[in-house]
């Protein structure tokens, strides 16, 4: 009976969770919708059509004229620009003035030219609805455009030689893990967790910066990653433990029935 009733609260939290999930998947299509309206008003120096979306009295006009100025001198128009869409956030408030929902948004914007982070909070309520608080900041996180399995059209030929090199090593990792708990050699955990480690040296370029360096981690991809803005990551890395391993193989086993 216990059991019974832990398993529909976890049912019902899921189903919570997906519900709030569902939410803000709705809420989305229209944050995207009104940020799409706040870069095109911003490409016209449309100060009118911004302060007409923001939410009613949330800011005077006086006011509003003297932040649009700052913004607008950060932002530089573009005839084409891409938005991905950073965090999302719905919530339902309750204060004296009644019930409101409130969504907020980050968005990184990519011009020709430039790159911008994007914060909306959109407030709706029985007053009215609108745009509550924006922010423009200069710069955004890289995007990739090739070099990872999510960008497999874009990808060249060296990128690709590298995903499927990475493939084959944690192929290489797993065989020698089943190997490891099979044969069971001396000290065979310490091996466990040395088929994990991978030897790497890595390539960091972008405009004005250079970086060479190596590493040694657990599980780590080769791969040769391009990003928005010019910045190039280049890893190679193979697994040196199983790498060890395999060559002492024969000495550990023989030394394992010796005892």
């Amino acid at each position: 009976m216990k059991k019974t009733k832990v398993l529909v609260f976890v049912l019902a939290f899921l189903c919570c969770c997906v519900l709030a999930g569902c939410a803000d998947m709705l809420k989305k299509e229209d944050m995207d919708q009104e940020v799409e309206r706040l870069i095109a008003a911003l490409n016209e120096d449309d100060a009118d059509a911004v302060f007409q979306s923001m939410y009613p009295g949330v800011v005077t006009r006086e006011e509003f004229d003297d932040s649009y100025e700052t913004i607008q001198s950060l932002w530089e128009r573009s005839d084409e620009h891409t938005t991905k869409l950073r965090s999302i956030s719905t919530n339902k408030n309750f204060d004296k003035f009644g019930e409101s929902l409130v969504c907020k948004a980050q968005y990184y914007v990519y011009t020709q030219d430039q790159s911008y982070t994007i914060t909306l909070t959109y407030r709706s309520d029985d007053i009215g609805e609108g745009i509550y608080r924006f922010d423009l900041n200069v710069g955004a996180h890289p995007v990739l455009i090739s070099g990872g399995i999510t960008t497999a059209s874009e990808n060249s030929a060296l990128q690709w030689g590298l995903l499927i090199l990475s493939a084959l090593c944690y192929v290489f990792v797993i065989v020698t893990v089943v190997d490891i708990l099979r044969k069971r050699p001396r000290l065979y955990g310490v091996w466990l967790v040395a088929a994990l480690v991978f030897l790497g040296v890595q390539i960091q370029a972008a405009p004005g910066s250079f970086h060479l360096g190596g590493h040694v981690s657990a599980l780590t991809l080769s791969a040769f990653k391009i990003f928005t803005g010019g910045r190039r990551l280049f890893v190679f890395a193979v697994p040196v433990g199983v790498i060890v391993y395999w060559c002492m193989r024969k000495k550990l086993l023989s030394q394992k029935f010796n005892i």
